[in-house]
Order: C-alpha cells, then sequence, then structure tokens
C-alpha cells in the first residue's frame, strides 16, 4: 500500500508535509537532514512572503516558489521512494 504524502503550505506550518490524518510531524517520513532543510526554507518564505489578503509580495517570488515547489516534490519521491506518492498542492499560486 502507498502511502500519500502531499507537499503543501498552510499559513503559520513549519512543516509542509501532510499525510491523510493531517500535517505530518517533522521526523514522521524518512526525509534526510539537507532535504528537510530546503523544505522548512520553502515553508517559511511562503510564511514571510504571502498574505492572506493580498496575495504574493513580489510576482516574481510567486514564480519562484513555484519552482521550486517542483524540484521539492520531485527530490521528496525520491528520497522517500515507492512506498509513497507525493503530491503537490500548490494552491497559493493558483490564483494569481
Amino acid at each position: 500500500m502507498t502511502i500519500r504524502v502531499r507537499l503543501m503550505n498552510e499559513y503559520t506550518i513549519e512543516w509542509p508535509l501532510w499525510l491523510p490524518g493531517g500535517p505530518a510531524e517533522e521526523g514522521a517520513l524518512p526525509v534526510t537532514g539537507h532535504l528537510a532543510g530546503e523544505l522548512k526554507a520553502w515553508a517559511r518564505a511562503f510564511n514571510e512572503h504571502y498574505d492572506y489578503q493580498h496575495g504574493w509580495d513580489d510576482p516574481q517570488r510567486a514564480d519562484a516558489h513555484a519552482q521550486e515547489a517542483v524540484r521539492l516534490q520531485r527530490a521528496l519521491q525520491t528520497d522517500l521512494g515507492d512506498d509513497y506518492e507525493v503530491v503537490l498542492e500548490l494552491w497559493e499560486v493558483s490564483d494569481r
């Protein structure tokens, strides 16, 4: 059975990985240290530069954020392996 992991930002969330029951605790998935740091940096950039009323503070930042999300999804899928399905939910750039 494949475990579905969502890569998704949400306000104030520092660890952007979600399991079927809700936010995953950091350390609950076998993510390498370097990738874990990149995931947290990606979530931190969202929290620092995305406003729930106004969106991104810079359209170029939104583009870079989306590109990084695709890279992180691929890296995470490689890191976790075939027992997991990594799904990217990038709601924060879909309404630009």
